[in-house]
């Protein structure tokens, strides 16, 4: 329940807030207890999760105030700031997370909760001399692969590129420098690179960079413009890779979660079987995932994240929304049907010999966003590089710079981003 003393405190809060454009945490709203919840969930998805959260209403009878932003680390910021967080919020950035837990900010997970937080997604963490699992994943996506029509092979074509994103413009080009890496070095090397000990600019990441920037070019200069160019959904939000007979791209490097832009008959290889210089058998995929973390302990959010992460909470929430928008869990609940799309993912991910959290999400939020920069302006060069020298070099001391810095000044890492599924 909310006492009068918070009540006061958000009242103050909520006039900080409504300058920067964003809603304070809710109180009691008359006599059952409100839960609210931040998220990165819009439009159709979260029409989509708001039916789950029926379900736990009418089933615990306590009332969950859900708010749905594409702009997570600055609304959760001024929430933060104003001593006004939600009782839980939903973010894919472990970076993020691990300086709330660090701050002391996040309550760690009971053993009920830390049990449902397997490896790589919720890894413990070490603070004030104890370890705690403080967020546990709610929603998975699998990495490391390529998307196709089965007319056209995954191994040769045009790549379907768009680097726009908002605020986060870049990340889809972090992610095939991520990928890369993880394929051509191996797990050791990316965890070593996700959790701040190696250098930017050691020899396996400066491969990773060039190799990227050969795939990019190999079908002509055209792709790094149209990378630069265009939004990762496309402008029509249907997405880039279009079906046959439809002229242009034929392959997309995306997570499992981009199949909800498309038909059911949209398929998938690992990036290692569609890039012929990436070719591996090590079995070691890119994952993401949608953490959720208590920023206020209570009867009621324990009760939420326990429905979430449990078989009927998944079961409910596979039942609400159509094949494509079905979401992926760390265990699956034998909820996919008969939908390739689906039970292929869920085999990979089961399949598969490693699983690595996508670095970009494991690193700090002030290094993630010079990377995405990074990406950007080696695109630019790409694009036309008009006879000057690749800023590569310089851009990897940039990022060396960054990395130094938060060392400095003790910024935490997450201590692991790899394990066996």
């Amino acid at each position: 329940m909310t006492g009068p003393g918070r009540c006061l405190r958000l009242a103050l809060a909520a006039s900080l807030l409504a300058g920067l454009g964003l809603s304070s945490a809710a109180c009691t709203k008359g006599s059952a207890p409100t839960i609210n919840v931040l998220g990165p969930w819009t439009g159709d998805e979260e029409a989509s999760f708001k039916k789950v959260l029926d379900r736990f209403e009418t089933k615990e009878s306590i009332e969950v105030d859900y708010r749905g932003t594409t702009s997570r680390r600055e609304t959760l910021l001024a929430q933060v700031q104003a001593d006004s967080p939600p009782d839980i919020a939903i973010l894919p950035s472990l970076g993020e997370l691990t300086e709330y837990a660090y701050d002391g900010e996040l309550v760690p997970l009971p053993k009920e909760l830390r049990e449902r937080s397997p490896a790589p997604w919720s890894p413990g963490l070490r603070v004030d001399g104890r370890t705690n699992t403080y967020w546990t994943p709610v929603k998975i996506d699998l990495k490391s692969v390529v998307w196709h029509y089965p007319e056209r092979p995954a191994g040769k074509g045009a790549w379907c590129l768009g680097m726009g994103s908002g605020a986060t413009s870049g990340w889809p080009g972090s992610d095939w420098i991520e990928d890369i890496l993880l394929q051509q070095s191996g797990p050791s090397v990316y965890e070593d690179w996700a959790t701040g000990a190696l250098s930017w600019q050691d020899p396996e990441v400066r491969r990773a960079w060039k190799t990227w920037g050969r795939i990019i070019t190999a079908g002509g200069r055209g792709q790094a413009a149209a990378a630069l160019a265009n939004n990762f959904e496309a402008k029509d939000d249907k997405g880039l890779l279009k079906p046959p007979p439809a002229a242009g791209c034929t392959r997309e490097h995306q997570g499992s979660f981009i199949r909800r832009l498309y038909g059911p008959e949209v398929r998938f290889v690992s990036t290692a079987d569609a890039v012929g210089e990436l070719a591996n058998d090590n079995g070691a995929y890119e994952v993401a995932g949608d953490m959720a973390a208590m920023f206020r302990d209570s009867a009621g959010a324990r009760l939420l994240l326990t429905f979430l992460t449990g078989e009927e909470g998944r079961t409910a929430w596979s039942e609400k929304v159509d094949e494509r928008n079905r979401p992926f869990f760390p265990v699956s609940a034998g909820i996919y049907h008969e939908d390739w799309g689906n039970r292929a993912v869920d085999r990979t991910l089961r399949g598969a010999t490693r699983l690595c959290v996508d670095a970009s999400d494991a690193m700090p939020p002030n290094l993630v966003g010079a990377f995405h920069r990074a990406v950007l302006e080696y695109l630019e060069y790409l694009n036309a590089p008009g006879g000057r020298a690749s800023p590569l070099g310089s851009l990897l001391e940039q990022l060396e710079l960054e990395r130094g810095r938060q060392h400095k000044s003790a910024t935490p890492y997450v201590p692991s981003v790899c394990a066996t599924p």
